[in-house]
């Protein structure tokens, strides 16, 4: 695909195994038997995955191909479960430690403030004036200098 005369590099595929059949039978010592459905498990894989979900045993198939190459909590949304669901079915796989799942800031954005701002938008309330203030003193500096808001002393 060309973008204004350049060429757009192809988004980055998991690499599966060819697979002869679309469906592969998996037998077990118990006698039981796990089918994948390897459409639905590459569909997953890359993001494609709308409206309906994948069984435990393609679950167990998808997850480590998807390992090492996209961030843990990919892995949870594109397989549409849950982190602990996914410790449970496959133990091996996780971030080492559980902050490495997906950082979170380490307090809540105050009021009088554009993240402040952003973080009433984010929940949905109401905004209050202090904020408001501030994103538009915020937005009032960007259309004047072109920089975005920072304190000038730290930025020195």
């Amino acid at each position: 695909m060309t973008i204004y005369g350049t060429v757009a590099a192809p988004a980055a595929r998991i690499r599966l195994p060819k697979a002869v059949a679309p469906t592969i039978f998996l037998a077990h010592p118990d006698g039981s038997i796990d089918v994948i459905d390897t459409v639905a498990v590459e569909r997953a894989v890359h993001g494609e995955r709308s409206g309906w979900t994948l069984t435990d045993s393609e679950i167990r198939y998808a997850a480590p191909f998807m390992a090492g190459v996209v961030p843990y909590s990919v892995i949870c949304s594109r397989l549409g479960i849950s982190a602990a669901r996914l410790k449970t079915l496959l133990p091996g796989i996780g971030p080492a430690k559980p902050s490495m799942a997906r950082p979170r800031p380490a307090k809540p954005a105050p009021c009088g403030t554009s993240r402040g701002y952003r973080a009433h938008l984010r929940r949905k309330e109401p905004t209050c004036q202090s904020c408001r203030d501030a994103r538009a003193a915020d937005d009032r500096r960007y259309r004047l200098t072109g920089t975005q808001s920072q304190d000038l002393e730290t930025a020195v």
